[in-house]
């Protein structure tokens, strides 16, 4: 009786430092692989922010107008505010405006 509760426990006990043991290192990868992604999120953040700050930079009004006059031969003149769309259903809508007048325009001249 005694033998068999000693063998019980010492069973028991064997597998619960073996289960730990396992789970330890698994824990462990696992930390690793952690670490090793969190480094490779830090440098792809980085490139971001540079290419941001790079594209930022090359896409400045300033910095194009200097390489115009720089390289280029040609006049170019800054475009009106109004002029400006800021979204493809506003250029359509007055695309649809403007062709309208000049079919008008036109009819009328033919007339």
């Amino acid at each position: 009786m005694l033998n068999k509760k000693l063998f019980t426990t010492f069973t028991i006990f064997l597998f619960f430092m073996i289960l730990t043991s396992v789970l330890k290192t698994q824990t462990r990868i696992i930390e690793k692989k952690i670490e090793i992604s969190m480094r490779n999120i830090s440098v792809i953040k980085n490139n971001l922010y540079e290419s941001q700050l790079e594209y930022s930079y090359l896409s400045s009004p300033s910095y194009i107008s200097n390489k115009i006059l720089k390289y280029s031969d040609e006049e170019y003149s800054t475009i009106e505010l109004s002029r400006i769309y800021l979204s493809l259903e506003q250029f359509l809508k007055e695309y649809k405006k403007t062709t309208k007048s000049f079919t008008h325009e036109n009819k009328i001249k033919k007339k």
